[in-house]
């Protein structure tokens, strides 16, 4: 149910988005000529072009631009405002799909998500983990609405939002009583004689290993790649291998019978990130989802 947007609008919104009017039409359910059409109703209206076409497809105007920006919110906001109608009229709530990366959905997120449904009671929360890679290949699909996460190693398509949140610090943790323990300061050339267990990160893992290690990284054993942090924990509590994690996962490790290895070369960041559409980022959902976790204090 869309009460407060022209249909227009939205046909304008695909088009801007897909820069083709073929894969426009496609998303949208209509038919080429039919779009063709709509777009030519909101130019009439609007009294000037809003794209042109080039090699490389639909090229917006400076017209097409500012309209963006302004349908942007004023779709969205109408999006948000017809759930919480539908929940009044109708008894139900709208849906919004949030994903967040593993470290997040055993620290902040929790206490984030029932903040939000205080403020948002009309609003159902879909919610599930994943990797980066796996929650941006989500978002990208239109299957998620929002995710927050490590930072991806590529750009967003210009479509879409990405807005800091905070720097997380990786740390290495152990079992208690592992032999890395023994000595008050853990060298990196140290890790190599034990398994390591690791998200499946490929990429950003190999990337940072080589930052960290140099040419010694292709020593580091990884023994299991898991998307699980229940996984990881329980294979480092029961075994000698060691993990990287997030320090947001370090309380729960400790909890879990785990400690943190004093590792002074390990120089490792990464940012989390809240990403939807730009479409998406300045509606009052997506706020509240930002500010509450800027605002949370992490260790």
């Amino acid at each position: 149910m869309r009460l407060l947007v022209s249909r227009h609008l939205e046909n304008f919104l695909a088009i801007y988005e897909a820069r083709n009017m073929h894969r426009a039409s496609g998303s949208k359910g209509i038919t080429q000529p039919a779009l063709t059409k709509s777009l030519k109703t909101l130019e009439d209206d609007i009294g000037s072009a809003l794209f042109v076409r080039t090699p490389w497809g639909l090229e917006p105007t400076e017209a097409g631009q500012t309209l963006y920006r302004h349908a942007c919110t004023i779709d969205q906001e109408a999006r948000f405002a017809s759930l919480n109608m539908n929940n009044v009229l109708a008894g139900r709530g709208g849906k919004i799909r949030i994903g967040v990366g593993p470290g997040l959905a055993v620290s902040s997120f929790p206490k984030i998500l029932v903040d939000f449904r205080r403020r948002f009671p009309g609003v159902q929360v879909i919610a599930q983990t994943g990797l980066t890679s796996q929650l941006v290949e989500e978002l990208l699909r239109d299957t998620l609405d929002v995710i927050a996460t490590a930072r991806p190693p590529r750009d967003l398509p210009e479509h879409f939002s990405r807005s800091p949140l905070f720097p997380i610090q990786m740390a290495a943790i152990a079992r208690r009583g592992h032999p890395l323990l023994a000595p008050r300061t853990v060298r990196g050339e140290d890790l190599f004689e034990y398994g390591c267990v690791t998200f499946q990160e490929s990429e950003d893992f190999v990337k940072q290993t080589r930052q960290l290690f140099g040419a010694a990284a292709d020593k580091l054993n990884v023994v299991v790649e898991t998307n699980s942090i229940s996984v990881m924990l329980d294979m480092v509590a029961s075994t000698d291998c060691f993990a990287f994690v997030g320090d947001i996962i370090v309380p729960r490790a400790i909890q879990a019978g785990l400690e943190r290895l004093h590792l002074p070369d390990l120089r490792w960041e990464m940012i989390i990130d809240l990403m939807c559409k730009r479409s998406l980022a300045q509606t009052k959902p997506v706020r509240a989802l930002r500010e509450g976790w800027l605002h949370q204090s992490f260790v």
